[in-house]
């Protein structure tokens, strides 16, 4: 959960919460087979203004921040 928390913040520039991320997490490893193509819409708090905020991540993306192998540029 820890890898997803840090991703969103780094990449989106949003804070997700915990019960956010473990829920992710479950989801993103039981959708096995699933192309990586998906979009998940994910809700979070802007980390500059603490405001809501809602992105959208594909599966890969987010298979790759729970495989720590997610860069950020």
């Amino acid at each position: 959960m820890e890898r997803l928390m840090k991703h969103f913040r780094s990449a989106h520039q949003m804070v997700i919460s915990e019960k956010t991320a473990r829920r992710l997490a479950s989801t993103v490893r039981n959708m096995g087979n699933v192309g990586s193509f998906v979009l998940f819409g994910v809700t979070g708090s802007d980390s500059a203004a603490l405001l809501p905020r809602r992105v959208d991540a594909s599966l890969g993306e987010l298979r790759a921040a729970l495989e720590g192998r997610c860069v950020v540029a």
